[in-house]
């Protein structure tokens, strides 16, 4: 009842005092003001052109900039700059239409759009001034770098390089940074507040923005590791930007802005800035309420003990919530500090820290992929804290615990619950041990529109508020981040060991050179090169004569670091004893320009080529042999019939000799005789052109010239064998280098096969020869109508002496493979549409500069 009593005379009291003030300081205020209207600034035309457009012109703050401008939690326009609009619109009597727009970002895009009809401060920047005017600035700002504490240093702007520094997207100070120091790595962010909580985290190095913003940010948000540690040497010099065509609203917006007084200018500074103003004591104000607080202090007096004794339960109370929030920060810090904790350990700590710092009796926390925890603070203790029941939580968001994640998670956003035995009667998805709830705040954790972590708090002794809810997601949050750095950190580890193996145990050298030296190389390496190391002098002695000079050109190139040559193949001995052939290796070295340690280098594969040259050359020395016996075996075929018929006619001759009687004999047997050498030394002829044909000689010609000429040669054979050709030539075929007799040769012998492949026909036999340009090369096809070459001998009908006609060498179509191959073109066969053959020719064409 003595409380009662109490609490009604304080009010008393309080509203008494009250009434005295309020009424004294109307008198003040009546008393110092000025009754006199001032004179209109504008003219005539001016006036009626703003009366018109009175409550129309849009006006559209920059969002989140604290303490310049922006809408508090009422939707009401303040800080700075709009003291100095509310001014200009005293002074010109009009009204602002203030538009809210999100994102500063957009606002520009509106304002280039018409769409706003002014900005209430900004920087005149040279893009800005293409699409809206801009007033003389009124407002002069300087921009600075805030870092971390532990930053001791004083920065400027090219001492920066390397760090992650946050600017305010869209900005003019950006810009700035961007066009003076490229080398910069700047991050954008939606707005100072973002970018100054990132720094404290870790996240960037760095934040630039204006002096009042980052002393309003650092100040509300009781963000104490962050300091400021330069200056930018970029002002910003704020003006009214207007639309292009309104040139008559930037007059009257000079004249305005020409009319704001000193005092003016500094009374707001004051306010905002909290620059040094003159002495409360120095003011007629002050005197007036000195005089009446005097009159009144009879009546204060007896209020004074009840008054001070309240206002010191508020300082201690106030003192025990800036100790609390130093211990939330001190805790965020430490989190944040904890890098080379284990996951669970970093789990443990945030959630621990999470009940206490939201002086909650016991918490859940639960994650997709894992399993759930719950803790509970021992009953007799509010620190000491016990882990509990989480067997009974499986991975991911049980229905057994429901209750706990149901809400935040349908809803997507934090809940608080101050009465939450009133949303849950049935007491339904909650472990047996947790049925008496009274309060509870929960919170989700988002990877990307994902939630992927649950965490709850419950039963404080009093009704949680957002100071709780933000300090629990902020643990939540860094927390988040610390696992998935971890996560992160274990994965880079794994791969590097998965590269580190795959090298090591690589069956190929690898070797890492930088500036002219060797700072890595795996085991192979050491062991395929043996004491020769890579190159240099006295290397040199022990490779390959033969190859000693691109060797040499190689090491030039690695020791300058510009490769030419890629890829290179050559041999060396692996002692300096040359004459044992056992200590030659051959080895292929690819090089590749690659980051080390973020400098230049350059990547050495060395791949063992020994086995595969010794199997190579054995096998070109088999296929040697296997082509000497094929062309023995055909040279055999040919001469073997006429020496046969030249031995017959031989003891022919000596029968002759022996019995006159057949002396007539003997001259046609030396003629049949003289006709079979004759054959053989064509055979013998033959072999010899085509084992060692004469050099080609290229010109540059139209290619189109001997076909026509090999076509209009076979004209008459193939219509005595009734054979039709068709021609489908292009007429317009680039140039190349080519010898037109062979061309002409090899055309001419593949029409000759057609025909003879048509023979087998009886009728419409058909040759079709064509030619056109693909890209950079000219393709030539004969195609006919016969019965076609089955593709088991289609590899095979270019060996020499391979045939499968009865009176023929087998020659032919070698020599025109070989004609093709050296005008370092193709030749090979596939099936014709028309049903036969179809001999393709690619050659490239004379590309001119």
């Amino acid at each position: 009842m003595d409380n009662q009593r109490v609490n009604l005379i304080l009010r008393a009291v309080i509203h008494g005092v009250l009434f005295w003030f309020i009424m004294l300081f109307y008198s003040a205020a009546s008393f110092a003001g000025n009754d006199n209207t001032p004179n209109d600034i504008l003219n005539k035309d001016e006036r009626a052109w703003l009366d018109v457009h009175d409550g129309k012109i849009r006006l559209a703050p920059a969002p989140d900039w604290e303490p310049m401008e922006f809408f508090d939690e009422n939707g009401v326009y303040q800080g700075m700059v709009a003291d100095y609009i509310r001014l200009i619109e005293k002074k010109l009597e009009f009204k602002f239409k203030i538009v809210r727009i999100k994102s500063w970002e957009k606002i520009l895009s509106l304002a280039k759009q018409s769409k706003i009809d002014v900005l209430s401060a900004a920087q005149a920047t040279p893009a800005r001034k293409q699409f809206m005017n801009w007033s003389t600035p009124y407002l002069d700002l300087k921009t600075t770098i805030i870092v971390e504490k532990s930053q001791k240093k004083i920065f400027t702007l090219d001492q920066m390089q390397g760090m992650k520094i946050g600017v305010p997207k869209e900005y003019a100070v950006g810009k700035f940074i961007r066009d003076n120091y490229p080398k910069l790595t700047l991050i954008d962010v939606l707005n100072g507040n973002e970018g100054m909580h990132k720094v404290s985290f870790g996240e960037l190095d760095a934040m630039i923005m204006e002096v009042p913003n980052a002393l309003h940010v650092i100040e509300t948000e009781k963000i104490t590791n962050l300091r400021l540690a330069g200056d930018t040497g970029f002002e910003l010099n704020l003006g009214l930007g207007i639309r292009k065509d309104w040139p008559v609203l930037a007059a009257i917006f000079e004249k305005a802005l020409a009319g704001i007084s000193e005092k003016e200018h500094k009374e707001i500074y004051a306010k905002w800035i909290r620059l040094e103003t003159t002495r409360f004591y120095q003011t007629q104000i002050f005197w007036y309420i000195v005089s009446a607080i005097s009159l009144a202090v009879l009546f204060i007096t007896g209020s004074v003990l009840i008054w001070n004794r309240m206002l010191k339960i508020q300082v201690m109370q106030r003192t025990e919530e800036l100790r609390f929030n130093e211990m939330r920060l001190e805790a965020l810090l430490e989190l944040n500090e904890r890098t080379h904790a284990s996951i669970r350990e970093t789990i443990d700590f945030a959630f621990q820290q999470m009940i206490r710092l939201t002086k909650s009796r016991f918490g859940y926390l639960a994650f997709e992929d894992h399993k759930g925890i719950i803790y509970e603070v021992y009953p007799d203790s509010t620190v000491s804290i016990k882990k509990n029941i989480d067997h009974n939580l499986a991975a991911g968001f049980n229905l057994n615990t429901k209750e706990f994640w149901k809400e935040v998670i349908d809803k997507g956003k934090p809940v608080i619950l101050n009465k939450y035995n009133y949303s849950n009667i049935y007491k339904k998805g909650f472990p047996i041990e947790y049925k008496k709830i009274l309060r509870y705040m929960s919170v989700p954790v988002f990877s990307g529109d994902k939630i992927v972590a649950v965490a709850g708090m419950g039963n404080k002794k009093s009704d949680y508020d957002s100071s709780d809810l933000r300090q629990l997601s902020l643990l939540t949050q860094g927390m988040w981040r610390l696992i998935q750095r971890k996560k992160s950190e274990r994965a880079i580890q794994r791969s590097e060991k998965r590269f580190r193996d795959l090298v090591e145990n690589s069956p190929n050298g690898i070797a890492i050179i930088q500036d002219g030296e060797v700072v890595y190389k795996n085991s192979r390496q050491s062991e395929l090169m043996g004491n020769l190391g890579l190159f240099g002098s006295p290397a040199y002695k022990q490779i390959h004569q033969d190859d000693l000079k691109k060797a040499k050109q190689l090491y030039e190139q690695i020791l300058k670091g510009a490769l030419v040559q890629s890829e290179m193949d050559f041999r060396f001995y692996t002692s300096p004893d040359q004459d044992d052939p056992g200590t030659m290796k051959w080895v292929n070295c690819i090089t590749r320009p690659i980051d080390h340690q973020d400098k230049k280098a350059l990547l050495l594969i060395t791949i063992d080529m020994t086995r595969a040259k010794e199997l190579e050359r054995l096998l070109t020395v088999q296929d040697k042999m296997a082509s000497l016996g094929h062309v023995s075996a055909g040279i055999a075929h040919e001469i073997r019939n006429p020496l046969s018929g030249i031995n017959i006619y031989i003891r022919t001759i000596e029968k002759s000799f022996e019995n006159p009687n057949k002396k007539h004999k003997i001259k046609p047997s030396i003629d049949a005789i003289r006709s079979a050498s004759k054959k053989m030394e064509s055979v013998i002829k033959r072999v010899m052109n085509f084992a060692k044909p004469t050099e080609p000689k290229f010109d540059l010609i139209d290619i189109t010239v001997p076909i026509l000429e090999a076509v209009e040669l076979s004209n008459t054979t193939l219509k005595k064998k009734k054979i039709s050709i068709r021609q489908k030539l292009d007429k317009n075929l680039p140039l190349c280098h080519a010898e037109p007799n062979l061309i002409e040769e090899v055309i001419l012998n593949l029409i000759n096969n057609a025909a003879d492949a048509l023979l087998i026909k009886s009728e419409k036999r058909i040759i079709e020869v064509s030619s056109y340009a693909m890209h950079d090369k000219l393709v030539l096809n004969i195609d006919d109508n016969g019965p076609g070459i089955p593709r088991d001998l289609r590899q095979k009908i270019f060996e020499p002496f391979f045939t499968t006609k009865k009176h023929s060498t087998g020659i032919g179509l070698s020599l025109c493979h070989r004609v093709i191959t050296d005008h370092k073109g193709t030749l090979k066969v596939i099936s014709s549409r028309l049903g036969g053959a179809k001999f393709t020719i690619e050659m490239p064409v004379c590309i001119q500069s």
